[in-house]
């Protein structure tokens, strides 16, 4: 048995192409079968396709502004050791959540030189 979805025809995958809505030109041919054996509606299947594209597109977004911030070393707050700062956790999980940018606070964030 082909597990393999049938291709677009060729004027979609053109059109798709030319409107570059590349995550919806990938996931379309298997998604189209899903649709129609899950009994999908002409939304679902549309909205689950536009929900791939803004997902792909902000993921291509967020990969094309690190690469131009040129960071020379990638840090998130997930590896930030809380128990080894004096920042206390419940400061660490007020500025970690971003209410602060929400209630219009400032912040200032002090370190020893070359801490980034």
């Amino acid at each position: 048995m082909n597990t393999t979805p049938p291709a677009l025809p060729a004027d979609l995958e053109s059109g798709l192409r030319r409107l570059r809505l590349g995550a919806m030109r990938r996931l379309a041919p298997e998604l189209l079968v899903v649709a129609k054996t899950q009994r999908w509606t002409p939304e679902e299947l549309l909205r689950t396709l536009v929900e791939a594209e803004i997902t792909s597109r902000d993921a291509s977004n967020a990969a094309g502004r690190m690469k131009a911030a040129a960071f020379p070393v990638r840090k998130t707050l997930d590896e930030f050791d809380v128990a080894a700062s004096s920042v206390p956790p419940a400061t660490f999980d007020y500025l970690g959540g971003l209410e602060w940018i929400d209630a219009h606070e400032n912040v200032c964030l002090v370190g020893p030189v070359g801490c980034g």
